[in-house]
């Protein structure tokens, strides 16, 4: 897993961003501020080799130096893809997808049409990939049997039709709603 952090240097007002890939330090990026070679050669000190030190390091430079966490928010692409996984699982019984490309560009796809049903609303466009992923048990054995992201994308005309004549309406946040 990739973390980053923002190291301020309080006195000079330098902003560093560094990168730690499964604890281990990646890279250092200079944001803004003074940063002369004097700085430089001592920037060994103030920056650890390991994520997992950093609640020293916070501590050994309280007041001069400031290390703060970079939260990323996910991304539209990247909660679809959980909830396929969530739901791969179930119906996989414990087998690993194999996750290629072609598989993302189907994903990409599925969120294109989704988000055009619900009028370009990400938070609706997620609830009914959730509807029908939720009523994928409802379909046609030969559906239930093909959970792959490229099947669903090839086929999703007639998986939303097939939920539709289950008379399933979905109504998101926005007060939207998007009959299925």
């Amino acid at each position: 897993m990739t973390t980053h952090y923002n190291i301020q240097i309080t006195e000079t007002g330098t902003d560093l961003k560094v990168t730690y890939r499964d604890n281990k330090f990646k890279k250092l990026e200079h944001l803004r501020g003074k940063l002369d070679d004097a700085m430089l050669r001592q920037l060994g000190r103030i920056v650890p080799r390991l994520e997992s030190s950093i609640e020293q390091f916070k501590t050994a430079y309280k007041d001069k130096v400031t290390y703060v966490k970079i939260e990323q928010q996910k991304s539209l692409y990247s909660m679809f893809l959980s909830e396929w996984y969530r739901f791969y699982n179930t119906y996989s019984e414990g087998i690993e997808p194999k996750f290629t490309g072609a598989d993302g560009n189907a994903l990409k796809s599925i969120i294109a049409h989704l988000k055009k049903l619900s009028s370009n609303n990400d938070t609706e466009a997620l609830a009914l990939f959730k509807v029908i992923l939720d009523k994928w048990h409802t379909l046609a054995q030969f559906h239930q049997d093909n959970t792959d992201l490229k099947y669903i994308n090839s086929k999703l005309n007639i998986i939303l039709n097939a939920i539709k004549k289950q008379n399933n309406t979905f109504s998101g946040k926005s007060g939207g709603s998007v009959q299925l």
